[in-house]
């Protein structure tokens, strides 16, 4: 857990939910629609901090390529996406966002992946982000001693 306020790295992001009632299909499992929502979540929190300290004052999704859905997920079910920043172009950034689900055993499965695209924006519009995996890697050292107690 990061307790001094700083963004360690900011290639990744994790997001997490519980499986709640209105969350279920007519099946009673995981409706696929919340599944899609929330991985657009989990992509663009990873892409809001790759856009810090640039010019850009958002960003929107452009496209999500297929998503398999290989396992459901049931009532209680922890889930849990990891978003990986895995490709830079002149304003978008691409996410690969997978989905796993923890059940109330502690069972662990895979239950889904995707990549998502985001298109980085200023001023409601398209925008070139200048980032570089570099860039995103690196923490400058006053970042990490800025914020210590």
């Amino acid at each position: 857990m990061i307790t001094d306020g700083t963004q360690k790295n900011k290639l990744t992001a994790v997001h997490s939910f519980t499986v709640f009632p209105q969350d279920l299909n007519y099946a009673d499992t995981l409706f696929g629609g919340k599944v899609m929502a929330e991985m657009d979540i989990a992509g663009v929190k990873v892409v809001r901090r790759a856009l810090y300290n640039t010019e850009c004052d958002g960003a929107v999704t452009a496209s999500v390529d297929r998503i398999d859905f290989k396992k459901p997920a049931f009532l209680g079910d922890l889930i849990t996406m990891i978003a990986e920043i895995k490709t830079l172009g002149k304003s978008s950034i691409q996410v690969k966002i997978s989905v796993s689900r923890e059940s109330q055993k502690g069972l662990i499965e895979d239950i889904c992946a995707a990549n998502f695209t985001f298109v980085a924006m200023k001023d409601k519009k398209s925008h070139p982000h200048g980032l570089s995996f570099e860039k995103l890697e690196n923490v400058k050292e006053d970042e990490k001693t800025d914020n210590k107690v």
